[in-house]
C-alpha cells in the first residue's frame, strides 16, 4: 500500500492496516526510525496485568557475564568519544 505525505507532514494509515493493528480514532502511536524504516506501534497503557507480564517475561533473560559487562563499557566509551568530537 502507498500513503502520501501532506505538506504538513501528515499521512493516512490505510483502513486495512488500521483494522489489522486495531487502531481507532484517539489511539496514540509510538513512532521511531531504524535502519531506513519508519516504525509505528500502537501505544499500550501500563495496566497492572501488563506490568506483571513484562516483569515475569524478564526473568528468563540470561545473566550478564564479565565479558558482557566489558563489551557494554567499551560501547559506552565509543559513544561518549563520538559525542565529544
Amino acid at each position: 500500500m502507498i500513503a502520501k505525505v501532506s505538506v504538513k507532514g501528515q499521512t493516512v494509515i490505510p483502513e486495512a492496516i488500521r483494522e489489522m493493528a486495531r487502531i481507532k480514532a484517539g489511539d496514540q502511536l509510538d513512532v521511531g526510525y531504524s535502519g531506513g524504516l519508519i516504525v509505528m506501534r500502537k501505544r499500550q497503557s501500563l495496566t497492572p496485568a501488563r506490568v506483571r507480564s513484562l516483569l515475569l517475561g524478564g526473568r528468563g533473560l540470561p545473566e550478564m557475564t564479565a565479558k558482557d559487562e566489558t563489551a557494554v563499557a567499551a560501547a559506552v566509551q565509543r559513544v561518549r568519544r563520538r559525542v565529544k568530537a
